[in-house]
Formats: C-alpha cells, structure tokens, sequence
C-alpha cells in the first residue's frame, strides 16, 4: 500500500471521525434538550440551556472542521504537484507524479530490488523536491546496507540525468521487507497510460549496475 493511499485514507478516516463525534455530541445534547427538569440532578435551567448551547457550538464545529478538511484533501488532490525548473526560455512544470514514475522504474529495474515505491517531498512553495522517500523490498542478497547505498544512488542518479544542474536529491531509503523467494526475469514495469506488451519491449534509458560486495 503506497503512501499516497495511506494519506487519502487517513483524510477520509479523519473526516468520517469529525462527522461522527459531531453526530454524537448533537445527539446527546438533543436528548439533554428533551429531557424534563425533574430529570436532571442538581442542574438547574440556566445550566441545562448552556450545556446544551454548548454542545450544539461543539458539534457544529467538529462537523465544520472535518468538512473543510476533507475539501482541501479533495482540493490537493486534484491540483496535483509540479515541479518547476527554471531555464532559460522560461520556467518549466513537470507533474511530481511523472517524475516520481520514472525514477521507480530505474530502481525496480535493479536486479536487487523486487518492488519499490517512491515519492518527492515538495515542502509548501517549494518547486524542488527537498528528499525522496523510497520504501522497497530487496532480494535476499549479502551486504543489504551496500545495496541500499545503491539503491539511493541509482534513484538520485536518475533524477540528475533527467534535470541537470540541480542540486543531487536526498533520498531516504526503507526496506519494508527482504524476499527470500528466487527473482525471475526483471520485467519493465509499464509507463502510465502504456499497455504492458508495448513496455516490455522499451528499454530502459538508464539502468545502474553495481558491484556488490560480500
């Protein structure tokens, strides 16, 4: 499960959260509302009407909160994120998400390496990407620490053969889990909006071989 969906969950779970608190502070605040005065221990009118105030105000809140939540993760969604490169005719875009593509085949393509995730951190107006956070699964192989060396430097690589001259990416590497199991053939993972026999025939631009130690 990739970072991005873990975020949009974690969106929906807060807004669904806000919604429900919300629902129940109203309800118990509308039978507190229905209740008679004989009802209420030693809460007099004055109080019951704050309490009751109160509740409603909190709710409404909660329910405001979640909504406007949830539309600025439907917003940044939506909007999406570019990195911006200035050149000499003029700045340039490029949709983080392509970028982020492209750098995943290069690792995924490493004979080590049996699936990766990568995505660039852009801090709030910031039109390059400060790190990269690459979560992978390795091949059982000797020196793991060594590969994940490479595995960051094949990523940073990439991202310095696409945009020269920029500054060399940071990029954090997690090894979410090592595979024991045999690799097989290293297929091309498809490009986006490519049919997968048309990938598996394109050969990669760049593809970093490193020796291993033992």
């Amino acid at each position: 499960m990739g970072l991005k969906l873990l975020r949009r969950i974690g969106y929906w779970v807060d807004f669904a959260a806000g919604i429900l608190g919300a629902i129940a502070i109203a309800s118990m605040t509308a039978m507190l509302l229905r209740a008679r005065s004989t009802e209420i221990i030693a809460i007099n009118r004055p109080l019951k009407y704050s309490l009751i105030a109160g509740g409603f105000l909190i709710a409404a809140a909660l329910a405001v909160s979640a909504i406007l939540r949830a539309l600025k993760a439907i917003r940044e969604s939506m909007e999406g994120r570019y990195l911006v490169f200035e050149t000499p005719s003029g700045p340039v875009s490029f949709r983080a998400a392509s970028v982020e593509q492209a750098i995943n085949r290069t690792v995924v393509a490493m004979d080590e390496v049996s699936d990766a995730a990568l995505e660039l951190v852009l801090p709030k107006g910031a039109k390059v990407p400060a790190e990269a956070r690459l979560r992978c699964r390795l091949y059982d192989r000797p020196n793991l620490l060594a590969i994940q060396d490479q595995v960051r430097a094949a990523a940073s690589d990439r991202y310095l053969e696409m945009f020269p001259g920029q500054e060399p990416l940071a990029v954090r590497v997690t090894v979410e889990r090592i595979v024991f199991e045999t690799p097989g053939p290293k297929a091309v993972p498809p490009a986006e909006g490519q049919p997968a026999s048309e990938a598996s025939a394109e050969s990669l631009p760049f593809r970093p071989q490193y020796p291993v130690g033992d």
